[in-house]
């Protein structure tokens, strides 16, 4: 595609020194720049693309979009000048991609906790119907047989709009997506049509570190629904909600003054998926809903209070697209497991270990719900709070596991640039004086990973929490290669060798 053609309907330019060369890709890393390229200078949270213009020509670039012009430029070098670089960039992706989303149904699942799951839960159901669907989440992007590890939640728009382009040529018909408040407030929705917004629940406690209040999230979160909902080309439109969630009646009432459609879900009365009754095992969960007076009974092969949730919006979707109720039955009987999402990792032990993402005081909270619900003899809880990110849930966090748990061990998580210890301190000013010989404190995750399965005896659960899926830790200068789920087996592995070792002494 040549440039002129490319970016003959973007709006408020100014062009210098236009060379109408064949456009071969577009670029916002300077890193990914090949010859003849178009660089699109965005402005991050850490770097900003203006200082690596001259890095991108170097490497082969003859297009730049910028939103300053910068001091000194190569003749033969097309300059862009445009008011938002981030919109820009999307305007260009999906013109060079043909407008991906608008031939694709686009789903996006925004929440505090439960988009990951909720992301798997609906891909189930639509392969279990017969209707191929592309994946975007924070595990893993998966594009019809190719599977690419997570780099962002919700990437950016540019390659978003290169995935839904490679989706349609995997025959997808459906693509379904986690945003992330970051996602929404960095722009890198821009210029998707989505078909249907589902809101799991929203925390008080969370992200504050980049939104500052939890008004500011909220509003980024509404966003999803009154900005890019609305403004998709799609001709049907849908709001799935958990009207159990708190400040559930915001998003219905911004969805109705924006003309959406919504369909709610939960133990409320309104609820047009109600749910009557649950059950929690170890094996699963087991739903009982009504839906237009009709009664109707799903079991899954998940477990979790928080799984119950995550069903029920794959109950509303469902029934919005008509899919019968065999087909989702057969779906949930078909999803064992979302990797680090009340996973149960078995070695042969006679007591259960759990590993879970849950990286906030409500997830943490239904997460021992949950396992209460398992009826074990102990609870033993091993968890930390991430660096650089909002402080404020510490405390809150430390209070809840050392009252719902028989015994906790705070250890490190992700410090990033923070020190673990004063983490771990931040962790402990929110436990009464009256339950600290509830706990201890061991900074080595490893350490208290092994600490934590070694005190376990016959029908105990040990509950490893805020890592889950992740086979790193972020410290203050490296990345290291670290797994819970792996830690654990070692250590369980390890244990019942010393014990089969003992009985021969």
């Amino acid at each position: 595609m040549k440039l002129k053609e490319l970016i003959k309907d973007i709006k408020k330019k100014k062009v210098f020194n236009i060379n109408n060369f064949e456009v071969k890709g577009i670029a916002y890393d300077s890193r990914k720049i090949q010859e003849n390229y178009i660089f699109v200078a965005i402005k991050g949270t850490k770097q900003d693309g203006h200082n690596f213009v001259n890095e991108a020509i170097e490497r082969g670039a003859k297009c730049i979009v910028v939103s300053k012009r910068p001091s000194i430029i190569r003749s033969d070098i097309t300059e862009i000048i445009v008011e938002d670089t981030k919109k820009t960039l999307s305007e260009i992706a999906n013109i060079y991609y043909d407008y991906p989303s608008k031939k694709l149904n686009v789903l996006g699942i925004t929440g505090t906790n439960g988009k990951t799951t909720t992301n798997f839960i609906i891909k189930g159901i639509l392969n279990e119907n017969g209707i191929k669907a592309g994946l975007i989440g924070t595990i893993f992007y998966e594009i019809g047989e190719r599977r690419i590890v997570s780099s962002n939640t919700t990437p950016e728009s540019l390659d978003l709009i290169e995935m839904f382009s490679e989706m349609l040529k995997n025959n997808c018909k459906w693509a379904v997506m986690e945003i992330s408040s970051h996602g929404i407030d960095q722009k890198r929705i821009e210029g998707i049509d989505f078909n249907v917004g589902i809101f799991t629940n929203i925390a008080s406690h969370e992200h504050l570190d980049y939104h500052k209040t939890f008004k500011s999230y909220l509003n980024t979160k509404l966003l999803f629904f009154t900005k890019y909902l609305r403004e998709s080309e799609k001709k049907e439109k849908y709001a799935i909600i958990n009207l159990d969630s708190p400040y559930s009646k915001t998003f219905l009432k911004s969805c109705e003054r924006v003309g959406i459609e919504s369909i709610t879900f939960g133990k409320n009365k309104n609820a047009n998926i109600k749910l009557l009754n649950y059950r929690i095992e170890k094996e699963g969960n087991f739903l009982e809903v009504e839906i237009e007076k009709e009664r109707l009974t799903f079991k899954s092969k998940i477990s979790g209070l928080g799984n119950i949730y995550n069903l029920l919006a794959g109950i509303a979707f469902s029934y919005i697209y008509k899919i019968p109720y065999q087909t989702t039955q057969n779906a949930f009987l078909k999803i064992e497991n979302v990797p680090g999402r009340f996973e149960f990792i078995n070695e042969g032990q006679d007591f259960s270990v759990i590993v879970d993402y849950a990286h906030t005081h409500q997830a943490l909270k239904n997460l021992l719900l949950s396992v209460r619900n398992l009826k074990p003899r102990r609870i033993i809880v091993i968890f930390g709070c991430g660096g650089d990110r909002d402080r404020s849930k510490r405390p809150l966090m430390g209070k809840i596991a050392v009252k719902m748990a028989d015994f906790v061990i705070i250890t490190s998580d992700n410090p990033r640039t923070e020190d673990p210890i004063k983490i771990i301190k931040d962790i402990e000013s929110g436990i009464p004086f009256y339950l600290r010989r509830k706990y201890i404190s061991i900074s080595d995750r490893k350490k208290a990973i092994y600490q934590g399965i070694s005190m376990a005896k016959s029908n105990d659960c040990v509950v490893i929490a805020g890592k889950g899926h992740e086979a790193f830790q972020i410290l203050k200068d490296v990345t290291i290669p670290f797994d819970d789920r792996e830690e654990a087996r070692k250590a369980i592995r390890e244990i019942i060798m010393k014990k089969e070792e003992e009985k021969l002494l």
